[in-house]
């Protein structure tokens, strides 16, 4: 009696592990799969936004994505941040700095501060290119700077009103909306995204499991690529619900 009560919950125990083990299995098979995005060109391992960073991200990932705005001469670099703090040490806005200041700045290892049409330089045309807008006030020079790029090419952002300025210029330039938060029916996001004619959306990862993103955005015939995911695990678990892309900072 004592030994069949010990080994109920035991042998329930084992059962759950090997359903918990083909869950991921088949989750990390769905993994192979879906487009792997190279955020900032696999920050965790090379310096973000940087030449090196996107050659060595582009030989390891499907897509890469990069960072833009203006700097304060008016040339399109590639910085997230509004300040160069975090990224260089220096205590200025980027859009207060020219770009004979900024090209002398380390971001890491060597590397410095990139321009936009450095950056396109070395994406090769078989690797997507996800560029994210990060203010307003640049579509016109980057899709001017695009014109000569090969490859496919996405651009992204945040901010609806950038993705406005794209569409307002270029009819066909497939745009992705990007966004932190939204409720769980994921209404507002979607609306905006077609009002864009979007071919993607670009939810923070966890909504893939909170709301209904996945599944309304593929109603709409959007594609879903979840940022930021920080492990193998969690980048099969949200290709698992549905999720057409994962942004990773690391190669694994």
């Amino acid at each position: 009696m004592t030994s069949s009560r010990l080994t109920r919950p035991l042998a329930f125990g084992a059962v759950a592990l090997a359903v918990l083990a083909l869950a991921v299995a088949h989750a990390r098979s769905r993994l192979r799969s879906r487009t792997i995005f190279a955020h900032r060109g696999f920050a965790n391992e090379v310096p973000e936004n940087t030449v090196e960073g996107v050659r060595f991200a582009a030989s390891r990932a499907d897509a890469v994505e990069i960072d833009v705005r203006r700097c304060g001469s008016g040339e399109l670099v590639c910085v997230h941040d509004e300040t160069l703090e975090r990224l260089t040490g220096a205590d200025r806005r980027v859009d207060e700095t020219g770009w004979e200041t900024l090209r002398e700045l380390e971001v890491a290892d060597g590397a410095t501060v990139a321009r936009f049409e450095d950056l396109l330089c070395v994406v090769p045309g078989d690797v997507l290119l996800n560029v994210e807008l990060k203010e307003r006030g640049l579509a016109a020079d980057v899709l001017e700077a695009l014109e000569d790029h090969d490859g496919e090419v996405l651009l992204s952002s945040f901010d609806a009103d950038a993705l406005a300025e794209v569409r307002a210029r270029d009819e066909a330039i497939p745009l992705a909306y990007v966004f932190r938060t939204t409720t769980p029916s994921a209404r507002a996001p979607l609306e905006t995204a077609a009002a864009l004619d979007c071919v993607a959306v670009h939810p923070r990862a966890d909504l893939c499991f909170r709301t209904v993103i996945v599944p309304r955005a593929h109603r709409h015939g959007l594609a879903v690529n979840a940022w930021t995911v920080d492990s193998r695990l969690e980048a099969a678990l949200v290709a698992l619900v549905g999720a057409d892309g994962v942004f990773v900072d690391s190669s694994w």
